[in-house]
């Protein structure tokens, strides 16, 4: 959340009274909870960060007019709650932050087009005539409780449900958002109750559901997993009462001299007609001081499949290099072979001291419905606690 520049794609944001209501129904919820394990004799435990980040930035087709160039800013308070006991577990991930400059402009920007992240507030929400040099934003990351018996596993509120294979795309996980306006992709928590059966030591039953106020245009999921012969795999049969449609699909995973994952689902609408495939196939390997990760990601279903990526083909690549125990030099991209449209980062971190990173990178964007060319220079500092 600490950059806020704009998203491709489209996506869609719900009222803000409407969560604050599920916020404070979590927070009661998670609470109860709380108290729970510290009565179980678990105490609390609180950890967080804070992060500073500074960025000279271009946006323009190649001219070098004044209004071309600008400078943002951000600041961002994050802190972590956890609470077990031995049957139960409260825990919350929190973030606020300030942005000025062309950080708050991009942010006026994304909200004006509709691609705010789901579970980002802002302050205040609406947009004046003019984009402020100053702007508040939250986040509530996960808020959630889970209960263990011997048989089962529950968790109730905002979640990652992590049923992705891969490093960007998992077209099977009909739960989790990503949000790309910072330097690496972050997956969003989903307000969801999650049942977990575990069968056997290595296979598992597991149900999802994320309802809405119409309990029929809500999102729901079953799904078995099992580890067989090497491999770790997966069949899902899902329902997306939104988007009127239902999907099936598989995935997994190997570890072989390389790790391989594969992931894809076909989707049927209720309209009947011809359904639309999504796949994604990747690979991560080590040599040495190197991590290497590739992925590929088809989007059979356009942009009503799929806002943030609409078009066909999309090719993920990460190059990583440790140069030292303490620093290490990264460089990825995300391209749209098919738009012709993607971006690229170079960063370098070091540990300059227990528990701060220091961060420079390099980012740059290009294709529609960006200008011929956005990018950004900047510099990062996190502390943690």
């Amino acid at each position: 959340m600490a950059r806020a520049e704009p998203s491709p794609g489209d996506r869609s944001r719900p009222a803000f009274p409407a969560r604050l209501s599920i916020a404070a129904f979590l927070v009661m919820a998670f609470l109860a909870a709380g108290g729970l394990g510290a009565q179980e004799g678990s105490g609390p435990a609180f950890g967080g960060s804070v992060r500073a980040q500074a960025y000279a930035s271009y946006s323009g087709s190649g001219t070098a007019e004044e209004s071309d160039f600008g400078y943002g800013s951000s600041t961002t308070f994050a802190i972590d709650f956890d609470s077990s006991g031995s049957r139960s577990r409260a825990s919350a991930s929190l973030e606020a932050a300030v942005l000025s400059g062309e950080a708050a402009r991009a942010a006026w920007l994304r909200i004006a087009a509709g691609q705010v992240p789901t579970d980002e507030f802002f302050m205040p929400e609406s947009r004046p005539d003019a984009g402020p040099d100053l702007l508040a934003a939250a986040r509530i990351r996960t808020l959630y409780v889970k209960l263990n018996g011997d048989w089962y596993s529950l968790t109730a509120g905002r979640q990652v449900i992590n049923y992705e294979r891969g490093a960007l795309w998992s077209p099977t996980d009909l739960f989790t958002e990503l949000d790309l306006t910072g330097l690496s992709p972050v997956r969003l928590g989903s307000d969801a109750l999650r049942l977990t059966l575990p069968l056997g030591a290595t296979a598992a039953a597991d149900a999802a559901a994320a309802p809405s106020s119409s309990p029929s245009e809500g999102r729901y999921s079953a799904r078995l997993s099992a580890l067989l012969l090497g491999v770790d795999g997966a069949v899902t049969v899902a329902r997306d009462g939104a988007a009127r449609t239902t999907l099936v699909g598989a995935d997994f995973k190997a570890d072989l001299e390389l790790g391989v994952y594969g992931d894809a689902v076909y989707a049927l609408p209720d309209s009947g007609g011809p359904g639309s495939v999504r796949a994604a196939l990747g690979a991560d390997w080590s040599l040495g001081d190197f991590i290497v990760a590739a992925e590929y990601y088809y989007n059979g279903g356009g942009r009503t499949a799929d806002g943030l990526f609409p078009d066909t083909h999309n090719l993920y690549a990460d190059l990583l290099w440790r140069l030292t125990e303490f620093s290490s030099l990264s460089a990825s991209s995300i391209l749209d072979l098919s738009g012709r449209s993607g971006q690229a980062t170079l960063l370098s971190s070091f540990s300059a001291a227990q528990g701060t990173t220091v961060s420079l990178y390099l980012q740059g964007l290009w294709g529609a419905p960006l200008p011929t060319l956005a990018c950004q220079a900047g510099a990062i500092i996190e502390l943690a606690f």
